[in-house]
């Protein structure tokens, strides 16, 4: 069976994907610093069924750190590259670690490395920036004019992949995530935030009036996409859900799931903020065979389950 290396191992999407690589009886190598963005806690029991598995060798380090990253094999058959700082707001208070984790450590890591079947990127849509109402849904091809240090230290990490690419032969897919959702989201991230400040009967921020849309995807259907570009991908993706919803729509799911009166609180939108995603999924459609499945109630409500059993830890 293959042999991957997965970074940013113990953190939301990174784990799921370790989780559904061991279920295939992979071969998988797992590095992850525990950032300190939030409770090291919640990653360690992201971790915790990967653990068990004899398949999965699991390296607390850093990508910035020659050493540890000695401990990583030289040749692999796949490197999926899901290390990064992540978060629109928290990138224009912090630029410059974003550009030091986000870019300069994906050169490290790309550079400690004699042979590699393929690179798997995780990217997201915020390379694309604020984009005009007139050019949704977005295709792969829109111009990238990232508006936060988030987005363009993903867009320098692109360039440097693809640079990487050419000058070594190496097989490259690079995956713009839209909005990803789903059991253990970042607390600082819609979903969880909301339900978590539900629980504790409190009110939720909603930014401006409500009516921003985002194409919101569930964790399950970008694990599916993401083994679908490992095994058939070549090129830039779009992975979403061609559907974009509105926050006071999302909030009106979560009230009717939670059974619980949410009490908003409307307040400006910070710096960063796009108006709307829209992903064009063609591209993955035609070329992956890249299909949604999870419907955005049964997302929701997996998001609940998750949010109340992880709740003494936020």
């Amino acid at each position: 069976m293959p042999t991957a290396i997965v970074t940013g191992c113990a953190g939301f999407i990174g784990s799921h994907l370790i989780d559904e690589l061991l279920k295939k009886n992979w071969t998988v190598i797992g590095i992850d610093n525990f950032h300190p963005y939030y409770n090291r806690k919640l990653k360690e029991l992201n971790l915790q069924n990967a653990l068990k598995n004899k398949n999965f060798n699991f390296i607390e380090g850093s990508i910035l750190v020659s050493e540890d990253l000695e401990k990583l094999p030289k040749n692999i058959d796949f490197l999926f590259h899901f290390a990064a700082i992540a978060g629109v707001r928290n990138s224009i208070l912090h630029p410059k670690e974003y550009f030091e984790i986000n870019l300069e450590g994906t050169k490290k890591l790309l550079e400690r490395f004699q042979h590699i079947g393929k690179i798997i990127f995780a990217s997201t849509s915020s390379v694309y920036g604020d984009v005009p109402n007139t050019h949704f849904p977005v295709k792969e091809t829109e111009p990238l004019q990232p508006i936060s240090p988030y987005g363009e230290s993903k867009k320098l990490a692109e360039e440097f992949c693809q640079h990487f690419s050419l000058i070594t032969k190496t097989k490259l897919s690079i995956l713009r995530f839209y909005t990803v959702f789903g059991p253990r989201q970042r607390p600082d991230e819609a979903f969880t935030k909301f339900i978590k400040l539900i629980l504790d009967n409190k009110s939720i921020p909603i930014y401006g009036n409500g009516n921003k849309e985002r194409d919101f995807t569930y964790v399950g259907d970008i694990i599916s996409g993401t083994l679908l570009a490992a095994e058939k991908g070549a090129g830039i993706y779009n992975l979403g859900t061609n559907n974009p919803i509105s926050v006071n729509f999302m909030v009106s799911v979560i009230e009717k799931l939670m059974r619980q009166k949410v009490i908003k609180k409307n307040i400006n939108s910070p710096e960063g903020d796009v108006e709307k995603t829209h992903a064009d999924i063609t591209k993955a459609q035609i070329e992956l065979n890249y299909s949604p499945k999870i419907s955005f109630e049964t997302g929701i409500n997996n998001c609940i389950i998750w949010c109340k059993e992880t709740h003494p830890f936020f």
